[in-house]
């Protein structure tokens, strides 16, 4: 089984699970004293840990020994989505992790249906933190990925990597046009879209940062595709898919 360990469940040799985590390491996967974890402890490691006590409120397991480190990956990707509704946005940010994004910058968009207080924003935030933990687990992520609290697109551009790509709908290069001339990639950004797309002020401003235009292909996807699609195809470009 594969945890990746909180910083308050860190203590030393041994990790100490609680909380929710406890509720399904205990009640749903009956996990029994002496079975052996593979863990991601917040310092990077990666470790074999031994489960050597069982209590009412807590797994304790002690760590008895490292595995070879875990390769970083070979180009680090951030998204930069426009917060989409409801479940499509939990969709983006588990398959984001699935697909190796380092981190993902939900972005409050002109045309983003939802309308959030700062709280809400907040919230949100944290609820996507703990999806993309969950889905880290599930796909033996070494380190989870990054979500950030929503924020304004003048925001996010003024914090971008080197090399930044903004989908469209219609115009731009295609992927592979730019893998010609940009062979070899270890930065990269990605801009998408909400439901209704870049209204122009934004998009211009995208383009005035740097972005470059892409398209993938000739039919329109929905957001939540796009974003899956342009991270798969990144990654088998300049990434470990592939």
């Amino acid at each position: 089984m594969w945890l990746i360990i909180q910083p308050e469940e860190y203590q030393g040799d041994e990790v100490v699970i609680r909380g929710l985590r406890f509720h399904h390491l205990a009640r749903v996967c009956r996990v029994r004293p002496g079975e052996l974890l593979r863990a991601a402890l917040p310092d990077g490691r990666v470790v074999q840990a031994k489960i050597s006590n069982i209590a009412a409120d807590a797994v304790h397991a002690h760590i008895i020994a490292d595995e070879p480190p875990a390769n970083l990956p070979s180009c680090r990707i951030t998204l930069y989505q426009a917060v989409l509704k409801g479940e499509k946005m939990d969709f983006v940010v588990q398959k984001a992790t699935e697909l190796g994004a380092v981190a993902l910058v939900p972005l409050l968009a002109r045309r983003s249906i939802p309308r959030w207080s700062g709280e809400q924003a907040v919230e949100r935030a944290g609820r996507w933190q703990r999806i993309a933990d969950a889905a880290a687990e599930q796909c033996e992520r070494t380190i989870p990925l990054q979500v950030e609290p929503p924020q304004t697109l003048s925001d996010a551009v003024r914090m971008q990597p080197p090399l930044v790509l903004l989908l469209h709908e219609r115009d731009g290069q295609h992927l592979r046009e730019l893998a010609a001339i940009h062979p070899r990639v270890t930065d990269l950004g990605l801009y998408l879209g909400p439901e209704g797309g870049w209204d122009k002020e934004e998009a211009e401003m995208l383009l005035a940062s740097g972005a470059i235009p892409i398209r993938l292909g000739p039919r329109i996807l929905r957001a939540e595709t796009a974003a899956v699609t342009a991270l798969a195809l990144a990654q088998y470009l300049w990434g470990d898919l592939g």
